[in-house]
């Protein structure tokens, strides 16, 4: 069971599974089981969050996109006060293991969802699943009937298999480049 989150709570994500139903979810990295928590971000984990971004941005969305969009979207050098100030703003939610930040999602009052990365190097481990319980759970807090986002080629097929439909193929122009992607949405709390 999922509670809902404020600012400065925490939880843990619990997967069931036939032998430990109601566990905390726990990740195997070369052979060490690692606790998985979810939490709105803090304060001064700013460089963390964009370092997920920025990683998740070069490594895993640059295998669909072009240099130049990724270099954009993605650049080498970026104002930290903005990102500082966005994060404030959007209050993302961020995972955790081993007190390492691998993945944020943020979702607005609306139910758009903006930004939903996991760290390049911990893909496929169940970070994305979690993040999106917290999403689901905030949802039923707000009281929101329908979760969209603008999704990328990377993304498409997670956000499928997550219950979302593709409402649109779109090639909107980020950061001053043509990209394709895909409007989805999901129903919530019906």
């Amino acid at each position: 069971m999922m509670n809902v989150l404020g600012k400065g709570q925490e939880m843990n994500i619990r997967r069931a599974t036939p032998d430990d139903a109601g566990a905390p979810a726990r990740e195997q990295t070369n052979g060490v089981l690692r606790k998985m928590k979810v939490r709105r971000y803090q304060l001064g984990e700013e460089r963390a969050i964009w370092r997920v971004y920025y990683g998740s941005t070069r490594n895993i969305v640059g295998r669909e996109y072009t240099r130049e969009q990724v270099e954009r979207w993605a650049p080498d050098s970026f104002d930290m006060e903005n990102w500082k100030k966005r994060l404030a703003q959007k209050n993302p939610f961020v995972a955790l293991i081993a007190d390492k930040i691998v993945g944020f999602a943020e979702l607005e009052p609306d139910g758009h969802i903006d930004r939903f990365y996991c760290h390049h190097r911990y893909q496929r481990q169940g970070i994305g699943s979690a993040l999106m319980r917290a999403l689901l759970a905030e949802a039923g807090r707000m009281g929101l009937t329908r979760l969209f986002a603008e999704v990328s080629t990377t993304a498409r097929d997670f956000f499928l298999a997550k219950g979302f439909t593709i409402d649109e193929e779109t090639n909107n122009i980020v950061c001053g480049c043509p990209a394709k992607q895909y409007r989805m949405s999901k129903q919530v709390n019906p």
